[in-house]
C-alpha cells in the first residue's frame, strides 16, 4: 500500500505571525513504522557519543567548544535565566499564555549539550553538577520548565492536562522545544520531570499529532520518548516509562521557536 509522502508544514497557529503564508515541502521521510526505534543519544562528552549524530550540529559548523563552567559563565546563565523568568511571569500574570512561547530562551532556560550557542551548552558532568548545586539556578530552571508546560496546558508537577484550559493555552507545534526540554532534564537527571514531560509528549502524539512523530525539518526527534534515567553509575532515580512506538510521520512543528526573527537556533 502506498504511503503519502510527509511534508514540512507551518504550524497553523503561527501563520499570521509569519505573514499569512502557509507552505509545505516534501521530505521523503519514511513512516515511523518503517524506521527502527529511535535511539537516545548519550551526552556528547561521552566516548560512546563519538559516532552519534547531534541534530543540526552534524549539518553545519558550530562555535568554539566551551569546556568548563566558569564563574563568569554561571553568572551569565543566571542573568539570562532571570531575564527570561521575568518575561514568563509577566505573561503568566496577564494570562497571555499564547505569547509565552514566542520568545527565544531555550539555550539558557533548558541547557543541552549540542546547542548553537556554545556559551550555554553543557559539556561535561562537572557542568551539570555546578548548575545543579546552585540552588538559585535550579529553582529558576524548575520554574521555567513549569511555566513553559503550563502554557501548553500541562501541569508538570501533577503530570496531567490542565482542565479547563485558560485562554491562549495549548500545544503550539514546537516539537523541537519539547525535545530540548526532554533532553535537558535527561542530562540533569531529573527523573520525575522527565517522566512528566514524556507523558505529555505521548499524549500530544496521540491527540494533537494523531499518532505522528516529532520532527524538526527532516530530523526525527523521537528520541525524546525513549530517554531513561539513571543515565550514569551511582546516580539515583528510576527508569522512566517506556514510550510507545509511533505509527506515522509528520513534519508539523518543524519550525524552531529559537530560529524566528533572525535568531540562531540551538
Amino acid at each position: 500500500m502506498a504511503v503519502d509522502e510527509p511534508a514540512v508544514s507551518m504550524p497553523a497557529g503561527r501563520i499570521d505571525a509569519r505573514g499569512g503564508v502557509a507552505w509545505k515541502v516534501r521530505t521523503g521521510a519514511k513512516p515511523a513504522s518503517a524506521r527502527p526505534k529511535a535511539e537516545p543519544r548519550p551526552p556528547k562528552w561521552e566516548a560512546s557519543a563519538a559516532k552519534a549524530t547531534y541534530g543540526r550540529a552534524a549539518r553545519k559548523p558550530g562555535g568554539a567548544e566551551v569546556k568548563s563552567m566558569t564563574e563568569k559563565r554561571l553568572q551569565n546563565f543566571k542573568a539570562k535565566q532571570a531575564e527570561t523568568l521575568h518575561a514568563m511571569r509577566s505573561r503568566a500574570d496577564k494570562g497571555a499564555w499564547d505569547k509565552l512561547h514566542n520568545a527565544h530562551f531555550d539555550w539558557w532556560a533548558f541547557p543541552i549539550d549540542d546547542g548553537s550557542k556554545p556559551d550555554f551548552n553543557i559539556s561535561s558532568e562537572a557542568d551539570v553538577d555546578v548548575l545543579r548545586n546552585d540552588a538559585e539556578w535550579l529553582e529558576g530552571y524548575h520554574e521555567a520548565l513549569s511555566l513553559a508546560c503550563h502554557a501548553w496546558g500541562w501541569d508538570l508537577a501533577a503530570q496531567r492536562r490542565i482542565d479547563p484550559l485558560s485562554k491562549g493555552m495549548g500545544w503550539t507545534d514546537w516539537d523541537v522545544r519539547l525535545a530540548k526540554m526532554c533532553r535537558s532534564v535527561y542530562l540533569f537527571e531529573e527523573v520525575e520531570l522527565l517522566a512528566s514531560l514524556q507523558k505529555f509528549a505521548r499524549e500530544v502524539q496521540a491527540k494533537e499529532k494523531e499518532g505522528k512523530s516529532f520532527f524538526y525539518g527532516m530530523i526525527c526527534l523521537d528520541e525524546l520518548l525513549y530517554f531513561e534515567l539513571p543515565r550514569r553509575p551511582g546516580a539515583t532515580g528510576a527508569s522512566c516509562p517506556e514510550g510507545a512506538q509511533p505509527e506515522a510521520v509528520s513534519d508539523r512543528g518543524a519550525s524552531d521557536p529559537d530560529l524566528r526573527d533572525g535568531a540562531v537556533g540551538p
